[in-house]
């Protein structure tokens, strides 16, 4: 999901590959640092890495491929649009059905062309490229200036991508950070002013809630006659929304291979339901019991998740049956929280709806669990060891590990509230020490010290990773009493998946 509601990602960049060739000694391309410093900041302003979504082309499309489908569905389940122009970008046939697929989806959409006083299509000037020569094709999103990310010594001079290294690019890049995050925040001010349609009610708003790729397995108990349309109604109801169900197993020839067939049932549901009545339904043949109290009893044992639903108008007073009325009495009784089931009352109309509701509670449990078991950690980082970062945060995402990525500042003690911020969402600190200056990496190690002391934040792990270049283990030391601060040397070896990182993210993993 990405960042802005209702997108797979937030922005697709488009670009000519012949801009992302590299020189030779070149590591990477133009357009790769460019897509990962900018996805680094904006991971640093929003705070958590991975949480804003960009999509971009690694891959490399000749003459002779057809437009690649993964880009398609890129471009339209893109929020914004990023243009590196050029003059390869202008004479590249890929990229400008790129940038037509985007307008004419981008039309049809409520949320329109643009986004505030924002063009969802944002331009990216790789070379001086004169207003006159952008044709009007790529002016049906609006006329916009752009960013310049190109160095001319004269305002005629065509002048050449900025150097990743130098600080006009790191400025630039911050111009258009600040910008895209104004447009993510005009963007779900628009989502939420936009009125929703007015068939749709709540009710409708759960049934698409429950639809889900992930398989979900639904058990419905045997139930008396009178309540064998109403499952039925349901049962049909639900499988139209994509749920399992399991239901109708038949009659045994034994009491013990009815149970055994049960017992294999609610083993592999998510959900039992279990539909009650004044009336207990059918025995079971050569036993005192009924089909419906026991597989109730069954189910208590065995489910982990566990509905049982009466008429809102059951009166236990009118039932017949003296066990069948204690048994009804007790599960209405032991409705509480303490107990692992939920007893509802309710209208058969509503059946289906209370049944979704609750489904969705689980998925929601589910889903906070994962979240809950997900280590996370706060990476710090000065601007120049972007490159290393990026790598070693898409290292810990590979192995179920939360960066919250913190924001460079050449100060390192500016912006405190905001460090302090992070390091409450984080119980693991890393500080990266790689080619920024020690005596920075200190005072942002000691600034983040000062604020666990002083507000007793709950730090488990605080480490100093050492990376490239080529550090000693005593390079950095600190004088302190608090915490103990692991130093993780790693600055040997450029390679973010070696030994020494996966010793790391071992400990990590064990200590949490």
């Amino acid at each position: 999901m990405a960042y802005i509601p209702g997108y797979d990602y937030d922005i697709f960049i488009s670009y000519a590959h012949l801009d992302n060739e590299m020189l030779p000694g070149q590591e990477q391309g133009w357009i790769e640092t460019f897509y990962k410093s900018l996805n680094l900041k904006l991971a640093q302003r929003v705070g958590k890495a991975d949480a804003v979504k960009i999509w971009w082309d690694s891959k490399r499309l000749d003459g002779s491929k057809l437009f690649d489908q993964s880009i398609q569905d890129g471009v339209q389940n893109s929020a914004i649009m990023i243009s590196l122009i050029s003059p390869s970008y202008l004479k590249s046939d890929y990229c400008i059905q790129e940038y037509e697929l985007f307008y004419k989806k981008s039309q049809t959409e409520k949320i329109g062309l643009s986004v505030g006083n924002h063009s969802r299509f944002i331009k990216i000037f790789l070379n001086n490229i004169p207003y006159t020569g952008i044709p009007e094709n790529l002016e049906k999103f609006g006329k916009s200036t752009g960013f310049p990310f190109y160095f001319a010594e004269n305002k005629d001079d065509f002048g050449d991508p900025i150097d990743t290294a130098n600080p006009m690019f790191i400025e630039q890049l911050k111009n258009l950070r600040d910008a895209l995050v104004d447009i993510f925040a005009n963007f779900q001010k628009q989502l939420i002013a936009q009125p929703k349609a007015p068939c749709e009610t709540s009710k409708d708003k759960i049934q698409k809630d429950t639809k889900s790729d992930e398989k979900f397995t639904i058990f419905f108990g045997e139930v008396p006659d009178d309540l064998r349309s109403i499952r039925k109604k349901t049962i049909f109801e639900l499988k139209n929304e994509g749920f399992e169900i399991v239901t109708g197993i038949p009659p045994p020839d034994t009491a013990e291979a009815h149970e055994e067939k049960i017992r294999e049932e609610l083993t592999k549901a998510d959900l039992a339901v279990h539909l009650l009545n004044q009336f207990p339904g059918r025995e079971i043949d050569g036993t005192d019991t009924w089909f419906t109290k026991k597989q109730v009893d069954l189910t208590m044992e065995i489910s982990k998740n566990k509905l049982i639903w009466v008429p809102s108008e059951l009166n236990l007073t009118d039932i017949e049956d003296e066990s069948y009325k204690v048994f009804l009495n007790t599960l209405e009784v032991n409705n509480s929280p303490d107990n692992k089931f939920d007893y509802i009352r309710g209208n058969k109309s509503e059946l289906k709806f209370q049944i979704s509701e609750y489904v969705n509670e689980i998925k929601f449990s589910r889903v906070k669990k994962v979240s809950q078991e997900k280590i996370s950690i706060l990476l710090d980082t000065h601007f120049c060891d972007q490159q290393y970062a990026y790598g070693l945060v898409q290292t810990l995402l590979q192995n179920n590990i939360q960066p919250y990525v913190n924001p460079e500042e050449g100060d390192p003690r500016k912006n405190l509230n905001l460090l302090a911020d992070r390091i409450s969402q984080a119980n693991k600190l890393v500080f990266l020490y790689g080619s920024v200056e020690r005596d920075w990496v200190i005072e942002r190690v000691s600034a983040a010290l000062q604020l666990i002391v002083t507000n007793n934040y709950a730090i488990d792990d605080f480490y100093i990773y050492l990376a490239p270049p080529i550090k000693m283990d005593d390079d950095i030391k600190l004088n302190q009493r608090f915490l103990k601060i692991n130093i993780l040397n790693n600055s040997a070896d450029n390679s973010v998946t070696n030994g020494i990182l996966d010793k790391f993210i071992l400990n990590l993993k064990s200590s949490a």
